[in-house]
């Protein structure tokens, strides 16, 4: 007696050679849990080669009238295209970021990550000898020397370290 085995397609059932099946796994599907995925299917490679063209996609939220919630989906970048006329749909993106961008700037806030501060002029009687991560200036030492109380009453003040000549790394980096 003999046992035969054949190897066909998960996708379409076509008969094939075990050396020419690929493998499609699914990470994620609408449909499943994802705590049953992963899953392999063994596939013809001509079976997914439409998925190459998909390789672009959209995630959107859509909120229909007079709903709090909105539902999110991820789509393919040439469904989302036809959403709207050629090019009109990429123009009302365009148009939407310039308003975003120009109400941040009219807010005072920045567009990305990194928001700017202002920088601070340490070699001023307001800021000389506050802890700062820069390089100490002649002239931001030289108005700890020559103002050292008033500096320290405004330390002492804003409940930061005060400035004690007596200290050997303080004495040395403010020349005390």
């Amino acid at each position: 007696m003999a046992v035969k085995v054949v190897h066909v397609s998960d996708i379409s059932g076509k008969e094939a050679e075990q050396q020419s099946l690929g493998r499609l796994v699914v990470h994620e599907h609408p449909h499943y849990d994802s705590s049953d995925l992963p899953v392999t299917l063994e596939v013809l490679p001509e079976e997914v080669e439409g998925l190459k063209e998909s390789t672009r996609f959209v995630t959107v939220e859509w909120l229909p009238p007079g709903a709090r919630r909105g539902e999110r989906m991820t789509i393919g970048l040439d469904d989302f295209n036809l959403l709207g006329e050629a090019g009109r749909l990429d123009s009302a993106i365009d148009d939407a970021l310039i308003s975003k961008h120009q109400s941040r700037r009219q807010n005072g806030q920045g567009g990305g990550r990194r928001r700017s501060r202002a920088r601070v002029d340490y070699a001023t009687i307001e800021h000389a000898g506050k802890p700062h991560r820069g390089r100490i200036t002649d002239a931001e030492k030289e108005i700890v020397r020559n103002n050292l109380d008033e500096v320290n009453k405004r330390l002492r003040e804003a409940g930061q370290r005060e400035i004690d000549p007596n200290d050997p790394t303080l004495k040395g980096r403010y020349g005390l």
